[in-house]
C-alpha cells in the first residue's frame, strides 16, 4: 500500500484512537493493525531522532488508513477480511521502511559525514602547517635556530620570556581551537546546501548538521540518534 490524498495525514495518534474506536467482529484483526500502528510509531521515532523527519511526514502514512477503517468497518458478509485489509501489504510496507531506514538512509548519513570529517581533518593539517611555518620563522628572527646551526633550544627561551612564552601559547592554542570550529561549521555548511537542493522526503540536511554540531565529537563513530535503543526498537520490527 502506498500513501493517498485520503490518508489525511493522520498521526499515529490519531490512527490508534480511530482503530480502538472502531466497533467490528474481527477483533483479531484490529489488534493486528493496532500492533502494525506500534512499529510504525518505531520507526517514526528512530527517523525523528536521527533528524530525518519533514514537517507532516510520518511512515504511518504509507499506508491508506482511511479505506483500512473503512474495510474493517463493514460486517463479514463471506469476505474474508484479512484479504480486504490486506495485512500482509501493510507488514510489507513496515518492512521496506525498515529496511530504507537501516540499510538505505543511516549508510548515507555516515558516508556524508566521513566526508565532512575527512575534509576538516585536512583542513586542519594544512592550518598547522602554515602555523609551523610562522612559528619557525617567529623563532628564526628570535635567534633560536638557523640555517647554519639547526640545533634548537627552547628552554633558554622559556626561562628569559616566561610571561611571553606563556601568552604566546594560550594565543596559538585558541587561535588553532578557533579555526578548527569555524572549518567544521564552514564545511558542514556547504555540504548541508548540497544536501538540502537533493529532491527526498527526508531532511538529510538538518540529519547531517544534528551530527555536525560542536558539542559532538569530529570522531564519533555513530550516528546521533542511531544508538542501542533505537536499534533495539528496530529489532522488534
Amino acid at each position: 500500500m502506498s500513501n493517498s490524498n485520503d490518508t489525511n495525514l493522520m498521526t499515529s495518534v490519531q490512527i490508534k484512537r480511530k482503530l480502538k474506536s472502531v466497533d467490528t467482529d474481527k477483533p483479531d484483526i484490529k489488534n493486528s493493525l493496532l500492533s502494525l500502528v506500534d512499529q510504525f510509531q518505531c520507526l517514526d521515532h528512530i527517523a525523528k531522532s536521527i533528524g530525518l523527519i519533514k514537517d507532516g511526514f510520518s511512515f504511518v502514512n504509507r499506508v491508506s488508513w482511511k479505506t483500512v477503517l473503512s474495510n474493517l468497518e463493514k460486517s463479514d458478509e463471506g469476505e474474508n477480511k484479512a484479504e480486504s485489509i490486506k495485512l500482509k501489504d501493510i507488514i510489507e510496507t513496515i518492512t521496506l521502511s525498515s529496511d530504507q531506514l537501516e540499510h538505505e538512509l543511516i549508510p548515507q548519513l555516515q558516508k556524508w559525514r566521513n566526508s565532512w570529517m575527512l575534509e576538516v581533518i585536512l583542513i586542519d593539517f594544512v592550518f598547522l602547517g602554515l602555523l609551523a611555518l610562522l612559528i619557525a620563522g617567529v623563532t628564526h628572527i628570535q635567534g633560536l635556530w638557523s640555517l647554519a646551526n639547526i640545533n634548537i633550544s627552547i628552554q633558554p627561551f622559556l626561562y628569559e620570556r616566561p610571561v611571553f612564552s606563556f601568552i604566546a601559547g594560550i594565543i596559538i592554542f585558541i587561535s588553532f581551537f578557533v579555526m578548527h570550529f569555524i572549518v567544521r561549521n564552514f564545511v558542514a555548511g556547504q555540504l548541508a546546501l548540497k544536501l538540502k537542493k537533493k529532491s527526498s522526503e527526508f531532511d538529510f540536511a538538518n540529519a547531517f548538521l544534528k551530527n555536525t554540531r560542536m558539542q559532538h565529537s569530529i570522531f564519533r563513530p555513530d550516528i546521533i540518534g542511531w544508538n542501542w535503543m533505537t536499534k533495539k526498537c528496530i529489532q522488534k520490527i
